[in-house]
């Protein structure tokens, strides 16, 4: 059975990454999937090969830039128009910034924050009243491990997906009513092609995240897109408010060292 059948679902972030490897899985399994990018090429391109492969459902792109209001404004008004209103939102796009907080300018903590935080809410802000009118819905907010708990010189992300924790929480708890469930998915490290180059650039990256880890390798990118769909389905109807940890145990840990028996 086809967990998201005819579903009509909207996917930020989706040409790349933990987004694409969601539209697929979104395609593979019936919906009906908008999906938005800032970069036309490349979203077109998946566009193509997702429509090409015969999957039961159906990709459509938009070009948008999520921190930007009008684009938001004119990607919800294509979804209605194209598809009608939306039923499932995975608010996926995000960008990420490292640096403590006195080496980091205030455009680029703007800069930041209004695609990670503002972003996120501009596309809710946007997609909810589609959802309201079916009395209906369901929203997975991107969150991080780093929205859970802190990491070093990492304070402008940290602190943009902080908020979308508890934005996820109170927006759970304002929609209750309304028939619309609010879930957040907090991912581990997880292979994309940023990911990647970083592995590549510098020697022993890759060997020192899998080691941190319990389960010792790194996330791919389906693995966190099985998760939305399973949050996006009807088998999770009572589940609302829940920030998921998808980080192979990582969050389980006190981080203090083993000091043996004493």
């Amino acid at each position: 059975m086809m967990e998201l059948l005819n579903k009509i679902s909207v996917i930020t972030g989706g040409t790349s990454g933990i987004g694409k490897a969601t539209v697929i899985r979104f395609a593979e399994e019936g919906a009906k999937v908008a999906f938005c990018g800032r970069r036309s090429d490349q979203g077109k391109q998946v566009e193509k090969e997702i429509n090409a492969a015969g999957y039961p459902g159906q990709a459509y792109f938009f070009p948008c830039d999520v921190s930007i209001e009008q684009e938001v404004k004119e990607f919800a008004a294509f979804v209605k128009e194209k598809l009608g209103n939306c039923e499932v939102l995975f608010n996926n796009a995000g960008i990420h910034l490292a640096g403590k907080l006195h080496e980091t300018p205030p455009q680029e903590w703007d800069r930041i924050m209004n695609v990670d935080l503002r972003g996120a809410y501009l596309v809710c802000y946007y997609f909810l009243p589609q959802m309201l009118e079916k009395k209906y819905g369901t929203i997975i907010n991107m969150s991080s491990v780093s929205g859970l708990l802190g990491d070093t010189e990492m304070v402008a992300y940290n602190t943009a997906k902080g908020a979308i924790t508890n934005m996820t929480r109170c927006m759970a708890l304002d929609y209750a009513m309304d028939g619309i469930r609010v879930n957040a998915v907090c991912p581990g490290i997880t292979r994309s092609e940023i990911v990647e180059h970083t592995f590549t650039s510098i020697k022993g990256a890759e060997e020192k995240f899998k080691a941190a880890y319990p389960v010792h390798y790194i996330a791919e990118a389906v693995e966190v897109a099985n998760a939305v769909v399973f949050l996006a389905s009807r088998k999770c109807d009572f589940i609302t408010g829940v920030n998921l940890p998808i980080d192979g145990g990582i969050t389980a840990h006190t981080g203090q060292p083993y000091m043996g028996t004493y």
